[in-house]
């Protein structure tokens, strides 16, 4: 939970570092609200006998497509500084939207020790 409230602090910070740990906690975190609101979602605003949404389905589905466009930019400000953590240029990041394996890569990459072109290092 840390590292979602860290990564919201950042909001649009795209200078800088994030280590792992602050990207792993804002991606569970968010997958487990979108896990949430979707299940509320097909559980209690979702018609199965005439394949439609209910009132609160559509409710619960603006409420999922305001979160989601509240949490792009501190998303891609996140995927920035990790991409920079382990050295790289940050626009890179752009390559990792048409490729999302480099970007699952890169979660995984442990940042440079001490400090690099981008700051310092955000463990110390």
């Amino acid at each position: 939970m840390d590292g979602y409230k860290l990564a919201l602090s950042k909001y649009a910070q795209f200078s800088d570092r994030s280590r792992r740990r602050e990207y792993w906690g804002f991606v569970l975190v968010n997958a487990l609200i979108a896990l949430v609101l979707n299940l509320l979602i097909f559980t209690l605003g979702y018609n199965a006998d005439d394949a439609s949404y209910t009132a609160i389905g559509y409710v619960l589905l603006a409420v999922f497509f305001v979160y989601a466009l509240a949490i792009l930019l501190p998303s891609l400000a996140l995927q920035w500084r990790r991409y920079q953590d382990i050295g790289w240029p940050g626009a890179v990041s752009i390559i990792g939207w048409f490729v999302p394996l480099l970007t699952f890569i890169v979660a995984f990459i442990p940042g440079n020790e001490g400090p690099n072109q981008y700051g310092p290092d955000p463990k110390a």
